[in-house]
């Protein structure tokens, strides 16, 4: 059975996009979200990043993932691994597509989609139904974890977006949690390390203020942290901080390493464009800084996809406009 990715890659307006197959590929004329093989040795998340630059020339950021769907074309058969993912990019470059739709969540299943793709169009309406007036969205609760090790375990089996955002609600309010969760976002073990860092991305999301004191050990650890997943969700959560919660001791290490994410060649994007909008709001505090920022981010977007470009031009319109 073949790993395949896919991307459910969200702007900013919440639509999804829906790329049609071009005449050359298999399934000619039918929708799908794109993506593709992963490489020997290559993890999920890497394979999806790099598809989606090669197949439509932008950038994404994995927000989430979906449960995986497996499906025998019969001269094939198929584990498909959906990502959730927002992007910086306005419109796809299309290389072997011939045609591109942004769609609300719902009109996905309306789609000639491929057998595949099906499953994780419904999948996605689903969670993106529309609840009963006036009627609270139900709370999941999490029992407290007494271990280490347990929480580890639990981490290690999860395999959705609705597990994730259960764990993250409950760590939001229960500090115990949210503590163990930090501490296993630097676990050896790869998955357990970015689905931990995963649930504190989107705790982030529920209260950002529950973050606060732990974004120094984040900043202190992002230069050494081997996993990239992790790496991009302390980056997340950092960005969406108020500069002002960041302890005054940690500002001069996070610059230097938003600076050296911006000058790395080849470095991964999903740094690179956290990095930009984090020394923006340094900026406002340290207006001498300007100058240098523009001047990296010009040099970091030469190259850039086109989203990457579209992203670094906003920030450089932002900062000079301060000058």
């Amino acid at each position: 059975m073949t790993d395949v990715t896919c991307a459910l890659i969200r702007n900013d307006d919440g639509l999804v996009l829906a790329v049609r197959r071009g005449p050359a590929m298999d399934n000619a004329g039918k929708w799908e979200f794109p993506g593709g093989k992963t490489k020997p040795g290559e993890d999920h998340e890497d394979c999806i990043i790099r598809e989606i630059g090669e197949e439509l020339g932008i950038s994404v950021i994995i927000a989430g993932r979906l449960n995986t769907v497996e499906h025998d074309y019969g001269n094939k058969q198929i584990r498909l691994i959906p990502f959730l993912c927002d992007t910086l990019a306005p419109k796809p470059v299309l290389s072997e597509h011939d045609e591109y739709r942004w769609m609300l969540p719902g009109e996905l299943v309306t789609l000639d989609l491929t057998a595949a793709d099906i499953p994780v169009a419904v999948q996605y309406a689903a969670g993106h139904s529309v609840s009963v007036a006036g009627e609270p969205e139900k709370q999941e609760e999490l029992p407290d974890t007494e271990t280490g090790d347990e929480l580890a375990l639990m981490m290690s089996r999860i395999h959705s977006t609705e597990e994730i955002t259960m764990v993250a609600r409950s760590a939001a309010v229960n500090e115990s949690l949210l503590s163990q969760l930090v501490t296993l976002s630097s676990s050896p073990v790869k998955r357990v390390g970015f689905m931990s860092s995963w649930a504190l991305s989107k705790v982030s999301d529920i209260n950002p203020k529950v973050m606060v004191p732990f974004l120094a050990m984040m900043i202190d650890a992002l230069p050494g942290v081997p996993n990239e997943s992790v790496q991009r969700s302390f980056m997340r959560i950092i960005m969406k901080s108020d500069i002002g919660s960041i302890p005054e001791s940690h500002h001069a290490r996070l610059i230097e390493y938003c600076l050296s994410a911006l000058r790395a060649v080849n470095g991964p994007v999903a740094p690179k464009a956290y990095g930009m909008e984090i020394l923006a709001s340094f900026c406002e505090r340290y207006p001498d800084m300007i100058n240098e920022v523009v001047g990296v981010v010009q040099l970091s977007i030469t190259d850039a996809s086109v989203g990457m470009k579209a992203a670094g031009r906003k920030v450089i319109q932002r900062l000079t406009n301060r000058i």
